[in-house]
C-alpha cells in the first residue's frame, strides 16, 4: 500500500490556518479584557456620579453678638484664624447612599489630580472578597479598593488595599510618588466615611515585601512600639516630609503591587490632619443622655430585633463563615 504524502501547498494551507486562529482567538481576548476593563471605569464614573453630592449645605451662620466686647473679638478672632489653618471639609459623596447600594461599603477615597477616586469596601468576615469583584458584586478584573480585614474604622493604622492596573487605574497612580517632587506636590488624600470626612498628609513613599511588619502594625501596643514601627519605616522610605507622626496620630496606608516580583509592594503612607467628624444617629439615641441603648430598646421595634432576636439565629450563618476563611489580604 502507498503511502501518501502531503502536498507541501497543503502543510502551508494548515499552517496558516492555525495561526490564523491563533490570532484571532488572542484578538477575542485582548477585546474582552478591553471591553471588561472599560466597562469598569465606566460603572464607577456611574457609581461616583449617583453619590456624588452636588450643592453640599453651606455651614450655619453663627449669630453676631449684641455686644462688641473686645475679649469676644479677641475669641471671634482667634476661631477665624484656627478656621483657615484647618479648613472645614466640605463632604463630596452620599456615603449613607453608598452603603444602602452596598453594605460591604464604608467609604470612599480620593487624592486630587490622580485616579485615585474609588468607594472602599470592608468584609472582614470574607477578606479577599473585592479582589476581583466590583461594587456590585460581579466578576471584575480591576476589583474595588478595600480595608484590611484587621481593622476598623477607629484603627491607628488603616491599611486599604488596590490593584495596580497597567490601564492607569486603580492605585496605578500611587507609582507617581516614585518621581522627586510628586510628594511635596500633591500630598493629600481624602478618606469619607458616615462619620465625616478625615483628610491625611502623605509624609512616606517606601517599596516593602507583602510580609513586611508594617502590615502587622494595626494599632499601637504602646507609644515605645508605635515610634519604633514609623522610624523603621522612614528608614526604608524613598521620600519623606520630614514630618512624622506622633503618638496619637491615626495613619492612613495605600498598598498595591510594585516591581518584578510577586512580592513586592509601594506604600503611601499619611497621618490624619482634619477632620469633619459629625454625629450620627446612634449618637443622638435615648432620651436622657444616659445609656443610648436603652433608647434604642425603648423607641425602636427593629433594633430591638437586631439586638436580642437576631444574635439567636446566628447558628444559621456558620456555613457561610466557615466557607470563607481567613485568609492574607495582599495581594
Amino acid at each position: 500500500m502507498k503511502k501518501t504524502k502531503l502536498n507541501p501547498r497543503h502543510l502551508y494551507a494548515i499552517f496558516a490556518f492555525l495561526l490564523s486562529a491563533v490570532v484571532v482567538f488572542c484578538g477575542v481576548q485582548i477585546w474582552q479584557e478591553y471591553s471588561s476593563r472599560q466597562k469598569d471605569i465606566d460603572a464607577f464614573a456611574e457609581l461616583s456620579e449617583l453619590a456624588e453630592i452636588k450643592e453640599p449645605d453651606e455651614p450655619k451662620e453663627t449669630a453676631e453678638p449684641d455686644t462688641a466686647d473686645d475679649a469676644e473679638n479677641s475669641d471671634t478672632d482667634s476661631d477665624t484664624q484656627e478656621e483657615q489653618e484647618n479648613p472645614v471639609l466640605t463632604p463630596r459623596h452620599d456615603i449613607p447612599l453608598l452603603i444602602s447600594q452596598n453594605s460591604d461599603c464604608i467609604g470612599w477615597i480620593t487624592i486630587d489630580n490622580s485616579a485615585v477616586d474609588y468607594p472602599v469596601m470592608h468584609t472582614p468576615e470574607w477578606p479577599q472578597k473585592y479582589l476581583r469583584m466590583n461594587f456590585y458584586q460581579q466578576y471584575s478584573d480591576s476589583g474595588v479598593p478595600f480595608l484590611d480585614y484587621r481593622c476598623t474604622l477607629e484603627s491607628d493604622n488603616l491599611i486599604i488595599f488596590g490593584h495596580n492596573m497597567r490601564n492607569g487605574t486603580m492605585f496605578s497612580s500611587l507609582r507617581e510618588y516614585l518621581n522627586d517632587g510628586s510628594l511635596s506636590s500633591n500630598p493629600m488624600i481624602l478618606l469619607e466615611t458616615e462619620d465625616g470626612a478625615h483628610e491625611f498628609t502623605i509624609f512616606a513613599v517606601a517599596c516593602v515585601d507583602k510580609l513586611d511588619s508594617w502590615y502587622s502594625f494595626i494599632d499601637a501596643e504602646s507609644e515605645d512600639a508605635f515610634n519604633e514601627a514609623v522610624q523603621r519605616i522612614i528608614q526604608n522610605a524613598y521620600y519623606t516630609n520630614g514630618d512624622a507622626p506622633v503618638y496619637g496620630d491615626r495613619l492612613l496606608t495605600l498598598s498595591t503591587c510594585y516591581g518584578s516580583t510577586r512580592s513586592s509592594r509601594l506604600i503611601i503612607i499619611a497621618k490624619e490632619e482634619n477632620a469633619n467628624v459629625w454625629k450620627t444617629e446612634s449618637a443622638d439615641a435615648g432620651t436622657d443622655g444616659g445609656n443610648s441603648d436603652e433608647g434604642l430598646l425603648r423607641y425602636d421595634f427593629t433594633r430591638v430585633r437586631e439586638i436580642l432576636i437576631r444574635p439567636l439565629c446566628c447558628w444559621r450563618q456558620l456555613p457561610i463563615c466557615v466557607g470563607y476563611p481567613r485568609i492574607s489580604p495582599l495581594h
